[in-house]
């Protein structure tokens, strides 16, 4: 299996361009060498370093005492499939932490879930928290600029950005100036309360990842966790917060927010939460996380759990260990039973010999992504759908979400499988053997391998394993198509086959011949995007 993550390796590529366009793509490569001489990233700026905070004798710290005494050694994680549960975690983490909070992600909204949660840290460090937020420049645009620095104004709160764009109010320019800022990007998605309990896995901040969108939800997975990984999970944000890529957010400003500017700011976020937020609340309140910290019993699963991460180092071109290199070599071992969940599948080919050879040697190999209905990357389908014949010819399983579910009868689903009119795959996770499970940001793509920084937790637990494979096996029905190869008629059983997508509906099996629930139109936008030689971009 390690060689299933070497073979994704990122390849560069080119296309020949005309000799009379020879000129005017000089003069391009000459545009952009000035640009880039003229926009440059702050030097003299003040960057402390700092670094996790020992919350030993801390409130989370007493009420565990119990729980590590009875279990030394070991790692505790808890699996948040619902939405609304995975918010009331970080919600409760900021409530109950003392001492410091660790913030890293990707993506961060102004919409509801963001302000919720940024009302939660603001609060936080009123209570004498240390709050430090460190955010993927892309993922938050310059117009999210004012609202963070007034909150950085805070005396105990810093942000920072990673990897950013020099020029905040003129991207497109800057990107130009250096589009490789575009293409390596921190994808770790973290929160980390009082180095004592974090939340590691796929979701960024905003409704769409919380079940709170009206329109459109993924399906994620994160994990809470405790015990000594939490130690790990606290030195990758560390390495990243000291690293040459995070500047300070205030470096790029002239000027920052006051402590006027902050009281303004509290009055407007709690003016808005009492007018908008209280149902969500209400929510929260209902799920195993009791926002208002009492007492509520909370199933653990104890093991040894490791954090896996890349350095931040991989985005300045740098060529530290790998998080594939660690997960690589522990994959390797796969023995009966292989379950991929990535929203963004693509093997390659390479990557398909080496699973269907797994499967071809006796290995269970089940892959679950989203069809083309479901993806929110219609450029990432056109890399996939060109290893999805030979991976059926060759033994592997495919599973496709559908783009739209239904509720339990409970009104939830596992997996943030929510009853809104559009669903889209987005947790990303490895089960193998039905004994470990590996749970992060990292897709099955060239993108993760090789471009942007991940993080995740590789948890051996053989019972969080089977609780994980049997639901998701369970919604297969009312949640995924089957993708299988059958004859193209009745006539021919051994001559060529097509593509089937087996839809299970009210007791029966509905096969479509096409793409399931997708026009014309998008079925030829993603076949002529596949004929392009980008796999190792998407």
């Amino acid at each position: 299996m390690e060689m299933l993550f070497n073979s994704m390796r990122h390849v560069p590529f080119s296309i020949a361009r005309p000799a009379r366009a020879g000129f005017r793509f000089l003069s391009i490569l000459a545009c952009c060498a000035l640009l880039s001489a003229c926009v440059s990233l702050p030097e003299n700026y003040p960057r402390e370093e700092s670094w996790k905070l020992d919350g030993g004798e801390s409130g989370i710290a007493k009420l565990l005492e119990g729980d590590f005494a009875a279990n030394p050694g070991l790692s505790a994680a808890h699996p948040l499939g619902n939405g609304m549960e995975a918010l009331a975690a970080r919600v409760v983490l900021a409530r109950a932490a003392e001492m410091s909070l660790d913030v890293q992600y990707y993506i961060w909204h102004s919409d509801e879930a963001g302000r919720i949660l940024l009302k939660e840290l603001l609060d936080a460090a009123d209570r004498g928290v240390r709050v430090r937020i460190l955010l993927d420049d892309i993922g938050v645009g310059a117009a999210d600029d004012e609202g963070f620095l007034l909150l950085d104004a805070h005396p105990l709160v810093s942000i920072r950005l990673f990897n950013p764009i020099a020029l905040r109010n003129s991207r497109t320019l800057g990107l130009l100036a250096n589009p490789l800022r575009l293409n390596q990007r921190m994808h770790n998605k973290s929160m980390t309360a009082d180095n004592l309990l974090t939340v590691v896995g796929g979701r960024n901040i905003g409704n769409e990842y919380f079940s709170m969108d009206e329109l459109v939800n993924f399906a994620d997975l994160d994990v809470l966790a405790l015990g000594p990984v939490v130690d790990q999970v606290s030195d990758s944000f560390d390495t990243f917060w000291n690293s040459e890529a995070a500047f300070p957010l205030d470096a790029f400003h002239e000027t920052r927010g006051s402590e006027d500017d902050l009281v303004a700011v509290r009055e407007r976020l709690d003016t808005w939460l009492a007018e908008n937020a209280e149902t969500y609340y209400e929510a929260m309140r209902t799920t195993t996380f009791n926002i208002d910290l009492h007492s509520r019993e909370v199933r653990l699963y104890w093991g040894e759990i490791v954090a896996l991460y890349d350095a931040p180092e991989k985005v300045l071109g740098e060529r530290p260990e790998l998080l594939v290199d660690q997960l690589g070599s522990l994959l390797g071992s796969v023995d009966q039973d292989l379950m991929i969940v990535s929203p963004y599948f693509v093997p390659g080919k390479d990557g398909t010999a080496v699973l269907v050879d797994a499967a071809r040697r006796g290995v269970k190999v089940d892959v679950y992504t989203n069809s083309l209905a479901a993806t929110d990357v219609g450029a990432v389908h056109a890399g996939y759908k060109k290893s999805r014949r030979d991976l059926l010819e060759g033994g592997v399983e495919l599973f496709e979400m559908m783009p739209s579910l239904n509720t339990d009868a409970d009104g939830q689903r596992n997996l943030s499988f929510s009853g809104s009119s559009g669903a889209s795959l987005h947790a990303k996770m490895f089960i193998i053997d039905r004994r470990r499970v590996f749970i992060g940001s990292m897709n099955l793509d060239p993108r993760s391998i090789e471009l942007n920084t991940e993080i995740g937790l590789l948890i051996d637990s053989p019972e969080l394993a089977a609780r994980l494979s049997n639901r998701i096996r369970d919604s297969r029905d009312s949640g995924f198509y089957s993708v299988v190869l059958e004859p193209k008629s009745a006539e021919t059983p051994d001559g060529a086959q097509r593509l089937v997508w087996i839809e299970h509906r009210d007791g029966k099996d509905i096969r479509w011949t096409k793409e399931p629930h997708t026009t014309f139109w998008q079925r030829l936008g993603v076949g002529f995007i596949s004929l392009f030689p980008i796999d190792s971009q998407l």
